[in-house]
């Protein structure tokens, strides 16, 4: 599988707002997920990322430490750690994330407002996954 296959995958998941996709051609697979894109991306097409990121202003974001299941509280009955609009700072507890039976606290770990939460209590969830964008 050539280079250009592999972009032309990408734009198929992009153009088609797809989160995996997954080819084969002969003896060579591929497998793709939105998630692990962002990478992916910036080693094949890095000139028409530093366009994109041109025109987009940059965010930045809380990411997950780990794989597992993500909760908004320490418990179903309590209030959700943060909100859309809260500040915080690197100390802050954002959310927990559950991975066999072992919980880990998810911090900001950067200064800032929350502006968007990007997943929602009880999501499976991949290590360095985009949590939270801060403005």
């Amino acid at each position: 599988m050539k280079l250009e296959d592999i972009n032309d995958i990408v734009k198929i998941l992009n153009e088609n707002n797809l989160t995996h996709i997954s080819f084969r051609n002969g003896d060579s697979k591929i497998s793709i997920s939105k998630n692990n894109l962002s990478n992916f991306q910036s080693g094949v097409n890095a000139e028409s990322e530093s366009e994109t990121e041109k025109q987009v202003p940059t965010s930045e974001y809380i990411t997950s430490p780990t794989v597992g299941t993500f909760y908004v509280s320490s418990d179903p009955e309590s209030t959700p750690f943060i909100s859309v609009g809260q500040k915080v700072t690197k100390s802050t507890v954002v959310g927990i994330v559950e991975a066999m039976k072992m919980m880990t606290d998810v911090l900001a770990n950067k200064d800032g407002l929350i502006a968007e939460i990007l997943v929602s209590d009880g999501d499976s969830i991949e290590y360095g996954q985009k949590l939270f964008r801060l403005s």
